[in-house]
C-alpha cells in the first residue's frame, strides 16, 4: 500500500510520539509499503517520501514552544492535496492542525483513515496547571473527536486505560490496543558500572505531568541518600528548576539526553528504575528499563498506564508520596536478591511488547480499516463503525468501576421510616422531575404509545428494555411510569461506588445478588415490590451498546421472575429517529421509546415454559419494532473479521 503518515509534531526525538512516528515509518517500510511523511520538521525538506508543511507561529509564545521542544505543522492545504494524491490510506499521529485537515479531505474522498491516540489530556492541561480537573480534560477530549477522531476508521491505543479514558468522554471507537513496542537492542546485558553507587534512573522529558522533583523529593525521606546516584535521562523546559531543586543532594544527579544507541547500555549501568508521572499514556521508557532487566517503582495514581506494569504492591508507592517512595527505594537496596529475582520475572513480562509483533499488529489494523473504509463506502454510511466479537458478553459501555460483590449482609428493603421518606424526596421530588426535563430537552426522548400500559395502572408488572443508551438507567424511572416507582435490576457496580450507594438505592436500583443468601434476599425484594404495584425494569441484554439499532440475542434467565410470580410483562423498545439541519450528522440522534402491550404468562404452562414464551413474545416484539425503525447514521456495530488483531494479544 501507499500509506501517507502525518505527524504534526516530528523532529528531534525527545518524546514518545516522535520516536513511535519514526518506528512505525520504519517498520511500514521494512514490511514493503510505500510510506509518504507530511511534517512540520523542516529539516526534512527536499528529502523523498517527505511533504513539508511550515511551522505553526505563536507568537510571544513562540519561545516558549521552543523551550518544550515542539514545533507543530501548520496545515497547508496545497501541500496537503499533493501529499494525498494516490495514497491508500492514511495514518495520523496527533490531532493537529496538518492530521486534521489531511483526515477531513480524505474522508471526503473515502481513502481510509487510522490514528494513534498518543496525547494525552493532562499534556495540554497541565501548563495551565488545570491536569487534575475533569471538566477541562473531558472537554478536551470531546474537542478532538470531533476534529479528527470521528472520520476515523481505525485508532490504535497503546494501552486499554487511555481507550478506555477517551472512551468514556466520547462514547465507543473502533479501538485497537497495541503496545508501541520495545525494540530487540533493549535487553539485559554485561556491563561495567561507571562508579559504585546504587544508581536510579528516570527517563521522560523535563516537565510537570512526568513530576522529576518528586523522586528528589524521596531524597530527603531514604536512609541511604549518600549512596544513591540519580539519573534524569530526557530534556525539557524545568532542567534548571530540577537542577536548583536537586542543589541539597550530595551526588548531583545526571541530566542528560541519551540517544536510542546510548539507552540500553546506560540502562544496563544502573539499578533500579522510578517511574513518577501522574499523567501517562504507556511509558516506553519503562518498558525498556524493566525489557533490560530494570525492577520498576511507579507512581499509583489514576492518570497512569504505567501502574499495570508492576508485578505487586512492592513494585508501586503511594500516589505523588515521596516518603512512601523513598521507603521502597530502600527497601528494594535493602533486598539485593530478591531484586534479582523480580529482574528475572520482568524479563518474562516483556517479552508481549516485542516490538516486531506491535508492528505486525499495526499493519493488520491498517488492513482492516481498509475493509472498514470499503463498508462504509458500500452502506453509505460516513459515522463511526465498530468490530464486535461476542454479542452476548461485550460491553462497549466504556465505564471502569471495580465490581464489588453484593454480601450476606447487603440491605434490599430499606424498614427505616427517615430511610424511605428521604428515598421518596430524592426520587419523586428531585430527581426523576429534573431528569424528566434532561431527558426531553436533550436527547429529545419520546414514549409513542404511553396509553398502552394503562390497564396495568393497578398492578405491578415487569419492563423489558433494549440497552443501546445511557439513558436506559434512567427512562424507566421519567419517561414510562411518571407515577408509579420503578425500581432497576442492575449490575453490582451500581452499588460498588463509596459514598453513593445509599443515594443509588434510594432511586430504585436492585443489583445482582453475589452469595446464595443474598440471592434469597434479592428474590424476597423483587417480590415485595411487585407486591407494592411496583414496576421491575430489566435489560436482558445485561451490556450497553450505545446507539446500536438492532437487538442481540439474550436468554430467558431473567424471566424467571414474571415467569414465578405469574405477573404481566411489558417491552420497551428504544428506537432512534436522525437529527435536521446543520451538522446532524454530527449530533447524537433523537430517541423514541415503544411499548407493547401486556403480555401475561400462560395459565397451563409451567414455569420454565412461560420463561421460555415471555421470552419469545419481548424479542420478538423487539425485533419487530426495531426493524420499522428509521435507519440512522449514528454507531454502527459489525462482527470482525475471523482473526482480527483487534482482539489479539
Amino acid at each position: 500500500m501507499r500509506i501517507l503518515v502525518v505527524a504534526d509534531v516530528l523532529g528531534e526525538v525527545n518524546n514518545g510520539t516522535s520516536l513511535a512516528a519514526y518506528n512505525i515509518i520504519e517498520a511500514l517500510k521494512k514490511r514493503g509499503h510505500e510510506v509518504r511523511v507530511l511534517c512540520g520538521d523542516q529539516t526534512k525538506k527536499g528529502l523523498p517520501g517527505y511533504y513539508v508543511c511550515p511551522t505553526m507561529n505563536f507568537f510571544i509564545f513562540n519561545a516558549y514552544m521552543r523551550k518544550n521542544g515542539v514545533a507543530p505543522a501548520k496545515a497547508d492545504l496545497e501541500i496537503i492535496n499533493e501529499a494525498l494524491e494516490g495514497v491508500d490510506l492514511v495514518h495520523c499521529m496527533l490531532p493537529f492542525s496538518a492530521a486534521n485537515h489531511a483526515a477531513k479531505i480524505a474522508d471526503e474522498r473515502n481513502i481510509p483513515i487510522t490514528a494513534g491516540f498518543h496525547m494525552q489530556a493532562e499534556n495540554l492541561t497541565s501548563h495551565f496547571h488545570a491536569q487534575k480537573m475533569t471538566w477541562p480534560n473531558k472537554k478536551i477530549y470531546k474537542f478532538i473527536y470531533k476534529k479528527l477522531y470521528h472520520c476515523v476508521d481505525a485508532i490504535h491505543y497503546p494501552t486499554q486505560f487511555i481507550k478506555e479514558d477517551f472512551e468514556k468522554a466520547v462514547g465507543p471507537t473502533n479501538g485497537y490496543v497495541i503496545s508501541n513496542g520495545v525494540k530487540d537492542k533493549f535487553h539485559r546485558m554485561e556491563v561495567k558500572k561507571d562508579s559504585d553507587k546504587f544508581t536510579i534512573l528516570y527517563t521522560g522529558r523535563y516537565s510537570r505531568e512526568k513530576y522529576q522533583k518528586l523522586l528528589i523529593n524521596a531524597m530527603r525521606h531514604t536512609k541511604h541518600k549518600d549512596e544513591i546516584q540519580l539519573i534524569f535521562a530526557g530534556s525539557g523546559p524545568m532542567k534548571r528548576k530540577l537542577e536548583k531543586k536537586a542543589r541539597f543532594l550530595k551526588n548531583k544527579p545526571i541530566f542528560k539526553s541519551f540517544s536510542q544507541d546510548e539507552m540500553p547500555e546506560m540502562i544496563n549501568k544502573c539499578d533500579l528504575y522510578v517511574h513518577c508521572a501522574y499523567a501517562e499514556l504507556e511509558s516506553i521508557a519503562c518498558l525498556e528499563a524493566i525489557s533490560c532487566g530494570l525492577v520498576p517503582v511507579i507512581n499509583n495514581t489514576k492518570r497512569v498506564a504505567t501502574k499495570y506494569f508492576a508485578i505487586d504492591e512492592k513494585n508501586l508507592f503511594k500516589c505523588n508520596s515521596s516518603s512512601d517512595l523513598a521507603s521502597k527505594i530502600d527497601y528494594w537496596i535493602e533486598h539485593p536478591l530478591e531484586r534479582e529475582k523480580r529482574s528475572n520475572e520482568y524479563l518474562n513480562f516483556t517479552k508481549r511488547f516485542e516490538f516486531e509483533h506491535c508492528m505486525d499488529r499495526m499493519e493488520k489494523m491498517m488492513l482492516e480499516a481498509v475493509k472498514i473504509r470499503q463498508y462504509k463506502v458500500e452502506n453509505g454510511f460516513k459515522n463511526r463503525v465498530i468490530y464486535y466479537n461476542d454479542p452476548i458478553n461485550e460491553d462497549f459501555a466504556g465505564t471502569t468501576i471495580e465490581n464489588r460483590k453484593v454480601g450476606d449482609d447487603f440491605i434490599y428493603i430499606h424498614r427505616n421510616k427517615m430511610w424511605r421518606a428521604l428515598s421518596n424526596i430524592l426520587y419523586r421530588g428531585i430527581a426523576r422531575p429534573f431528569i424528566r426535563l434532561f431527558c426531553r430537552w436533550n436527547s429529545k426522548i419520546k414514549v409513542k404509545n404511553p396509553k398502552v400500559i394503562k390497564p396495568l395502572k393497578k398492578s405491578g408488572y415487569f419492563l423489558y428494555g433494549n440497552h443501546t443508551s445511557f439513558y436506559d438507567a434512567v427512562t424507566p424511572q421519567t419517561m414510562v411510569n411518571k407515577k408509579k416507582k420503578t425500581y432497576l435490576v442492575a449490575n453490582s457496580d451500581a452499588v460498588s461506588i463509596q459514598g453513593i450507594k445509599n443515594i443509588v438505592m434510594m432511586l430504585g436500583a436492585l443489583p445482582l445478588p453475589g452469595t446464595p443468601k443474598s440471592t434469597k434476599n434479592f428474590l424476597e425484594a423483587i417480590e415485595f415490590r411487585y407486591r407494592q404495584n411496583r414496576v421491575i425494569a430489566i435489560y436482558p441484554e445485561a451490556h450497553i451498546w450505545p446507539g446500536y439499532t438492532g437487538v442481540r440475542p439474550f436468554g430467558n434467565l431473567s424471566f424467571q421472575y414474571p415467569a414465578m410470580l405469574n405477573a404481566p410483562v411489558v417491552a420497551m423498545v428504544m428506537t432512534y429517529r436522525p437529527r435536521k439541519g446543520k451538522n446532524a450528522l454530527k449530533k447524537k440522534p433523537k430517541i423514541d421509546i415503544t411499548l407493547s402491550e401486556p403480555i401475561y404468562p400462560q395459565p397451563d404452562f409451567s414455569i420454565k415454559e412461560n420463561m421460555v414464551y415471555l421470552h419469545d413474545q419481548v424479542y420478538d416484539f423487539m425485533v419487530k419494532t426495531t426493524s420499522l425503525a428509521p435507519k440512522v447514521d449514528y454507531i454502527h456495530y459489525i462482527e470482525a473479521p475471523e482473526g482480527s488483531t483487534k482482539y489479539e494479544k
